[in-house]
Order: structure tokens, then sequence, then C-alpha cells
């Protein structure tokens, strides 16, 4: 038995038409949809209902595109006069492919099209097939093609084996006027007065977990043919080009929801927190899955219920969905899984009833009756859930008598929760050992309050630590992380310049003053107008809770204000969030983004923010920055916040906000596909991915509608996929492969999967006897089994009909060994 199991997805090239009607011309002044949004672009199997040997037709309104093995001919229509058209007819010939390579239809659609043309029944054409893609295996020597709609848009990849020569590719096109590669290093193709546009390819690859860029573009051999150049890769290894939106898809019921966290456990499953108004999807159909814990709404039209939901990897099967909450208002705003796949979920409630277990540390709100306002004070809370989402393992409030709430939640491998947030209560739970045992913010005003951080061992039996951190001024948890030593990471912001520090980071910048209090930080939190302007703080806690291992300032002259924190193998802290300080410590410049806010004030009041990210090193002396970058667009007051950071195991970060910027920096190669290069319209959700030293971008990208969309949390699995949530109110919000397609309620929320397109390695792992396993990683559902019994015959490839067992976070498959070789691969669907 044989082993052939890695492919290179080489380059996507993607036909974008100027000045024609049709169902590639998306770019044009004037133009019309050829279809409605809703219809994905299809290709029909050639019946005889086209007078061509063309097995695959896809068509627009006034153009069509007939694919052979070898070959493909573009014929477009435009109108020059009413009920006058002119066609011009474009052939894209493969130089020296395989004529004969099997081709064939994947991804079959539910929709049959029938021709019934004539008053001969003999000459109709019924049932014809539709499929989502075609294929064409073996057309140069290890290399496939693929073509796929994407968006209305036709796109077509190649895909490259290892060893096999990329270099072979050459595309003639003929009927076009001229061929020629303009400065952005797109192909263009002139047809007349009009032209095709192909962006230039993007090329990279993952190297131990780190992403390389490989150089490549296009390259013109001669008059009407082209190839592909690619500069030097490891051959062993996938080449890939742009993340690719795996799927995307709306989830909410009749009224307003939104996501605020999510996160994926061993498995890949995945997992989402947020609230909901909604008290059933659409038709009726109800909102929790049969057998959550919680399958009735509590609130009301004014107050919301908390909701977690499980998905597969797929994203297109719901596992379980419960509401979460009592009667008053419910807000989740983070969340953790564990290696056993339970949820801890925490945010803060006013609910008097919110479900609590027998064993809580409080089993009552905390917060006392407001007459005024009709309601409790609010309450943070803290809650597990099982696997199945059936079981409440533990759930307790979190507070004193005042107001409450919980920001951020982490786990550590042991089933230990770590919390942070805010607290106005002076009798907040603090145990004995805490570094600050007493609030320490006058409390006379109503909205004042301190940090916390708090440590629930596993199955919430107990308190192993909790304190207050802050000063005399409002100060609050945003984020936590824990590392493997158990080490619990906090961010958030402060204004108080007398915050905890310790071992901070030696530099200085902005006013150097000090009032009301002492600063002992990197960064001062007084304007340049002298009132109080908030620093982000991020602070390191010792195993025990006990002592602060550092804790520093993080900010410019003006406000500045953390999100999020995560946290690598090696202790070093990633924080994102936002800035509108022109100061803000900026040491590394990054290709392709501003360097900082370059004005920012208008008559001392700040007009513009722009995301941050700083990864923070720790030496065990003290603190330092590794790398950050202030980033967003540059146009008048526009607003750029950093949400959610994550890091994977080679050290790239991730940071997903929201931006209204219109110049926000992207980097993409096509602004054609689902993520795009251009805002959609008004807010729009942005991903940014990091290199490891912070010296470039993996990918920059806009995802959203013509409305207002919001990016709250971003999670990543260990192959670098990126899992987004948040909230969307646009009609036309990027769907694939989704759930639900359509807004339901006023907002829904959103999860969306970005894969960074590296093949799946295919591991053979040893059996008992003669029994051989196949095995991938969890977190690529995307790909099948596919096996042959000769390479040099392509059509040979059959899906292997084993469906595979999903375990320990791992697909596997095992096979009896049999006498004939055989050869393996994944393909993606």
């Amino acid at each position: 038995m044989m082993s052939w199991t890695k492919k290179i997805r080489f380059v996507k090239p993607v036909l974008v038409g100027a000045g024609w009607l049709g169902l590639l011309a998306t770019a044009a002044v004037a133009q019309t949809a050829v279809m409605p949004a809703s219809l994905p672009l299809y290709f029909e199997a050639n019946q005889g209902q086209v007078d061509s040997p063309a097995q695959f037709i896809a068509r627009g309104q006034d153009s069509q595109f007939l694919i052979s093995p070898g070959a493909a001919q573009l014929v477009l229509c435009k109108m020059t006069a009413p009920r006058t058209f002119s066609a011009r007819a474009m052939r894209m010939q493969f130089v020296g492919a395989n004529g004969r390579a099997p081709i064939s239809g994947a991804e079959e659609l539910s929709g049959k099209i029938n021709y019934l043309i004539g008053n001969n029944p003999a000459r109709w054409q019924t049932g014809v097939a539709t499929f989502a893609r075609v294929r064409v295996g073996g057309l140069y020597p290890g290399i496939n093609l693929a073509y796929y709609g994407n968006q209305r848009q036709l796109e077509y990849d190649f895909t490259v084996a290892p060893d096999a020569d990329p270099g072979v590719i050459a595309i003639r096109f003929d009927g076009a006027d001229k061929i020629s590669v303009n400065p952005a290093g797109e192909l263009v193709l002139n047809l007349g007065d009009s032209e095709i546009r192909q962006p230039k390819p993007v090329l990279y690859q993952t190297i131990h977990g780190a992403r390389r860029e490989i150089s490549g573009g296009y390259k013109i051999l001669d008059a009407h043919t082209v190839a592909f150049a690619v500069g030097g890769y490891d051959h062993r290894l996938p080449l890939v080009i742009d993340p690719i939106l795996s799927y995307s898809t709306y989830f909410g019921g009749n009224a307003a929801d939104l996501a605020a966290a999510v996160a994926v456990d061993t498995n890949g499953f995945v997992y989402m927190t947020g609230q909901t108004f909604s008290t059933h999807f659409l038709a009726n159909q109800p909102f929790a899955t049969a057998g959550a814990f919680q399958t009735n709404y509590q609130g009301s039209a004014y107050t919301g219920d908390g909701f977690v939901a499980k998905f597969d990897n797929t994203g297109s099967n719901l596992v379980y969905l419960t509401y979460l909450g009592g009667s008053a208002d419910n807000v989740p705003l983070s969340l953790a899984v564990d290696s056993s796949g339970h949820a801890y979920v925490a945010g803060y409630t006013d609910s008097a009833d919110f479900p609590t277990t027998s064993g809580a540390l409080q089993k009552h709100i905390g917060g006392t009756f407001n007459q005024g306002l009709g309601d409790y004070l609010v309450d943070a809370f803290v809650s597990e859930l099982g696997p199945a989402g059936n079981l409440l393992v533990y759930s307790t409030y979190l507070g004193g008598s005042a107001v409450d709430g919980a920001t951020g939640i982490a786990v550590d491998s042991s089933g230990n929760a770590y919390i942070t947030g805010f607290t106005s209560s002076t009798d907040f739970p603090v145990t004995a050992n805490a570094i600050q045992k007493h609030l320490q913010c006058p409390n006379s005003i109503y909205w004042n309050a301190n940090a916390f951080v708090a440590k629930i061992g596993a199955g919430g039996s107990s308190l192993v630590y909790s304190t207050y951190l802050g000063g005399i001024n409002f100060d609050q948890g945003a984020g936590i992380a824990v590392d493997s030593a158990n080490c619990a990471y906090v961010t958030g912001f402060t204004a108080s310049t007398n915050f905890p520090t310790t071992n901070f980071i030696h530099q200085v910048i902005g006013l150097n003053l000090y009032y009301g209090g002492w600063l002992n930080g990197f960064a001062n939190n007084i304007n340049n107008n002298g009132y109080f302007a908030n620093d982000a703080f991020v602070t390191k806690l010792s195993p025990s809770g006990t002592n602060l291992v550092y804790s520093t300032f993080l900010g410019g002259a003006n406000n500045d204000v953390a999100s999020s924190i995560a946290v690598d193998a090696a202790g070093n802290a990633y924080v994102t969030g936002w800035t509108v300080s022109t100061n803000f410590p900026n040491p590394v410049a990054f290709p392709g983004l501003p360097n900082g806010l370059a004005n920012n004030l208008v008559y001392g009041y700040s007009a513009t923010t722009n995301a941050f990210l700083t990864k923070i090193m720790w030496n065990g002396t003290n603190a330092s920055i590794g790398y950050s970058a202030v980033f967003g667009g540059t146009n008048y007051g526009v607003i750029d916040t950093g949400q959610s950071v994550a890091v994977d195991a080679g050290g790239d970060a991730f940071v997903a906000g929201t931006t209204s910027s219109t110049n926000f920096p992207t980097f993409l190669a096509s602004n054609a596909g689902f993520l795009r290069a251009t805002n959609s319209g008004g807010n729009d959700v942005f991903v940014t991915a990091f290199n490891p030293g912070g010296t470039a971008l993996l990918y920059s990208v806009y995802l959203g509608g013509a409305n207002n969309d919001f990016g709250n949390g971003l999670a990543l699995d260990p192959a670098g996929n990126a899992y987004v949530v948040g909230q969307t109110l646009s009609l036309n919000f990027p769907t694939v492969n989704a759930l639900h397609v359509l807004l339901n309620g006023p907002s829904d929320a959103f999860l969306a999967k970005i894969l960074l397109a590296s093949h799946p390695t295919l591991t053979i792992l040893p059996q008992p006897a003669s029994d051989v396993t196949l095995a991938w990683r969890a977190f690529q559902p995307e790909y099948q089994l596919e096996s042959n019994t000769n390479l040099a015959s392509a059509n040979a490839w059959l899906v292997v009909p084993q469906p595979p067992v999903l375990s320990n976070g791992w697909h596997t498959v095992i096979l009896p060994a049999t006498n004939a070789g055989l050869f393996f691969r994944l393909q993606k669907f």
C-alpha cells in the first residue's frame, strides 16, 4: 500500500470583465446583474442544448462559458444599439495539456434544467444536471484544474502536487487583441475597447506553523500566451494563495441577535455565545434545540437572553443551541472551551432568577433592588455547560451589592476558570490572599469601578483566588488569557494614575505629567489638555494569584483601550484594542500599514480611532515590546477598533474588529470574492493576520455587506484557520455553505471561517495486524479521502466509501490491507 498524500493549491486567477454585460462582467461601469444575487453560479452538463463539443456550460444574461478538458471558450455579448448586439469570443487553450483529461461535475445541485424548445418532444432535453464545480483531473502531470462560482464570479484554480512542475502550465488566449501585465501585476486581456483582468496571484507556504510568502506572477511567453513565474519554494510542502472563506452564515431568529465570542475545541467543534431577543427562527421553528438546557425564552421585548450554540466544523450543522438567562437582562460577553467540549461562559445579568446550581459560589444576585430603575443592579455570572448543551455543570453569580460584570474568561487544562471584569462593589468577594482586598476607587459616584481577577476551581466548587485590580479612578478588565504554567494575563483600560504597576515597560512617551497620584508605567494617562484619558494596561499574575509578575500601562497621550489578549507557548502576550493617541508606541513599521495616527486632535478632541496590536515579552526581569502596530484607515473621523486577538503555534497573530474606513489597509490578491479589499458599506468586519516577527501581513480583509457589520470575537484552530463572530444588519452579508442564508431579524449574529488554504497532511498511523489508519486534522473537514491504483490514470481517483471517524482531534479511516498497491490523497470538496 502506497501513499500519495499532498497537493499544492497553486493559482486562482479571477476573470473580471470590464465593459461587457455577462457572467464575468462585474467591474464595469453601468453594468446589469446577470441573475439575482442570491442565486449561485452553476454549471450545466451539456446534453445537446448547446451545439458544441464542450461538456459543461455556465451561463450569464448575455454570455456563456463552454468548458472542455483542455480548453474553455468565453462568449460575451453587449448591446451596441437598441435590439442590436455584438459578440466577442475568446478561447483559453491550455498549451501542452491532456486534451482527453477526465472532466466531471462536482457538488451536484438539487435543481434540474429542462429545455422544452419546439413542438417535438424528441428534441427536448429534460432533467439536465447542474453542478457547483467542474473538475478536470490530470490536466498536466500532477496538476488538476477546477472551475467554480464565487458571488456570481467565475473562478478557476490549479492544484499542483508536490514535486509536480507548475512551470508546465501555459494558457493561450485566442481572440484577445493584446495581453499584458500591468504595474499592479494583473493580467490584462484586451478585446477591442474592453478588457478582462485577472488579478496577480499571491502565493505562500506554511512552514513550521509560520507563513512564508512566495514571489510569483504572470509571465508573458508570446503575443497570446501566458505562464506563471514562481519563486523558490519548498516543493515538499503546499504552496498556497489567498485566504478562502470556507463558510459564512447568518445565525439568528425573529428579533435582534448578536454574537460576542467564539471558541474551538480539540475536535474542531465551534462554539458561539451572545445575546438574543428571538423567540423562534422563521417559520416558527424553535430557537433552542430539543433537549437543550434551557429551551424557552426568559426575557422580554426589552431584556434579552444569553445563548450558547455549538456547530460542527462545516458550520452548517448545529449540534445544540440553548438559551441562558433569567427574566431580566442577560448578556454573555466571553467564552472558553476545554478539551472535553465543556463551554464556559461569562457576562453580566440583572436577573434575580438567573439559573444557578446547587453548589454555586453565590446562588442569589448580590446587587440590591434599585427602585428608580425598577431592577436589580447587575452581577457578573459564570456558567459551565456540558458537551451536549443539556447540562449545567455549574452556574454562579459573582459580585457584590453594587454593579459588577464579567468581560473575559479563560480556562486551563485542569478546568479552572479565570475571569476578569469590573466591579463597583465594596463587598465584591475576594480571597484572603488577594493582591488588593478593597475597592481602590471612591464608590460615591454611581459608575466608578475597579477591575477584578478571579479564579474559580474546576467544577465551580471554590474561589481559588479573587482580587481587585485598579487605582483611584475607573478601571476595567476586558480580556484574560492563561498560559501552560497557569499564569493569568489580563488587559483592559484604566484612568487611574496609580494603577498598580511592577516590572513595567521602560519607555516614557508623551507628557511626563504626574497628576492626582503617581505614574510608574511607560505611558502617562493625562492627555494634552490636562484631563484624564484612558490607557490600556497589561498585567500578568503568578499562578497563585498572589503576586504581579509584571503590570504596565500601554498607550500614548490620549485615549487607549485594550479589548482582548492572547498568549503564546513562550509566554508572550498579544494585546489588541483601539487608540486615538498619535504617539502610541509603534516601534515597528509594517509594510502597507500607516505608521500610527498622524493628526488626530481637533480642539482637543479625538476624531479618529485606529486598531493596535502589541506583542509584550517577559525576560524574567522586565516586560518589553516585541513589536507594536497601529493600523486602520486614514480618513478623518473613521472608527477602527480591534476587538479580539488570537495567536497560532507559529506566532502568527490574528486580529478581528470593526472598521468604518474606506481605506483600511488590506492585503488580498482579489477584490472579487467574499473576502473583500474594499468596504462594502457602513461598518465592516476586518480580519488582519501578522507574521511571527511582526514584519509583514499574511492577509488583511474586509468582511461585510451594505449595512453595518461588527466583528466581536475571533478564535483559531491549530491549522491557522480563523473563526469570526459578530453582528450583521446587512441583507447581503456574504454567505458560503451557510446554515442560514437570509437575515431573519433586524440584526443577526454571524459565524465565518477563513481558511489559510494550506492543504492538510495525510498521516499513516500503525495499527495492529494488517490494518492501516489514514488520518488528517479535525479542523479541515473540507477535504475527503480518495484512492487510486495508478497515478498515470488521473480518472481513476475514487472517493473512499468508508466515512471518517472524528476523535481526539483527527478524522481517521481504518482500512484493511489489500494486495493491490493503492495511492491516497485528500481532495477538497
